[in-house]
Parts: structure tokens; C-alpha cells; sequence
């Protein structure tokens, strides 16, 4: 690639580029469990990860258990679940004890991929 090629050199240095290879979806009314412990508000998922709420700050590359059970038009839920990883946590306000968590989905259990892509493309059409 020759170094004078201008295209070529914006392409290399736009930091302002979304890096996430899946895109996310605003959600409500959507709880996560870590660990097995109470349940958290979602912000947001993706097929690669979620942004919740949490009343307590998560170590930044804390791998987590977590699970979420979407409910189906029919009424019957599905359970998806796996691991992940603490890739972001900020306080959202210096008065406030709230933070915004971002988890990374290392491994899905099976069935969970489907089950979150289901979820994702039912809520985007509602």
C-alpha cells in the first residue's frame, strides 16, 4: 500500500471507528445473574456481550458465570447462559453508588447463542 494514498492512511488512524463486532440492543425489563446472585437491570446486548447496572463496582477482567431467561411470545422462557469477563466498570455518578458494567461473553453454553440472536431479533422488530 503506498504511503502517500490518503484514503488509505484515514482508514489507519480513525479512533472514532464503533470496534464491536456485533451490534447492540437497547432492552428493557431484562435481567442478567452473575454467579447465581440477585438479579441485574440490562442496559443493553449484544451477541457478544451486555451492559448492566450494579449497586457494587466489578473488578475489571473478573470472569463471571452468568445467566438471562427470556421470555417467549407463548409465555415460556429460555435460559441462556455461559461465562464472561469484566471488560468495563464506571461509576455513574460521584453521588451515586451505581455502575455501569460491560461483560464479554467468553463462552456460550449450548443452545445460548441461539437463544440470544432469537431474543435480539424479536426485540428489534417490536
Amino acid at each position: 500500500m503506498p504511503q502517500n494514498n490518503p484514503e488509505a492512511q484515514e482508514m489507519n488512524w480513525d479512533t472514532n471507528r464503533e470496534r464491536r463486532r456485533h451490534r447492540r440492543l437497547s432492552v428493557r425489563d431484562l435481567p442478567i445473574v452473575l454467579d447465581g446472585d440477585t438479579p441485574l437491570r440490562v442496559r443493553d446486548l449484544s451477541q457478544s456481550g451486555a451492559c448492566f447496572f450494579s449497586e457494587t463496582p466489578l473488578r475489571m477482567m473478573t470472569h463471571v458465570r452468568f445467566a438471562f431467561n427470556f421470555l417467549l411470545p407463548d409465555g415460556q422462557t429460555v435460559k441462556a447462559e455461559g461465562e464472561g469477563v469484566v471488560v468495563r466498570c464506571e461509576r455513574l455518578s460521584p453521588a451515586l453508588g451505581h455502575y455501569e458494567v460491560a461483560l464479554f461473553f467468553q463462552d456460550l453454553y449450548p443452545g445460548s447463542a441461539d437463544a440470544i440472536r432469537t431474543y435480539l431479533e424479536r426485540q428489534a422488530c417490536a
